[in-house]
């Protein structure tokens, strides 16, 4: 749990060091559920192995998993 913690820390750090225009951008793509491809590569970057998904794989398995899981509706 204290690991779940220092990463979600150290993922909100690394947000604010971006410019501000870049940041409202994450932001907005988070609230409209909208893939984040930079966002990917930063964690692939960060975790220290290449990204192993192109741009269009990233979306398509992005709205691909989307419509999978729990709903409540």
């Amino acid at each position: 749990m204290q690991r779940e913690i220092e990463r979600d820390a150290g993922c909100a750090m690394r947000d604010a060091a971006l410019p501000f225009p870049t940041r409202i951008a994450r932001v907005l793509r988070r609230i409209i559920g909208a893939p984040d491809y930079a966002a990917y590569l930063e964690h692939c970057r960060v975790a220290g192995h290449t990204p192993k998904l192109s741009e269009e794989a990233y979306v398509a398995e992005f709205f691909e998993a989307k419509g999978k899981g729990v709903r409540c509706c």
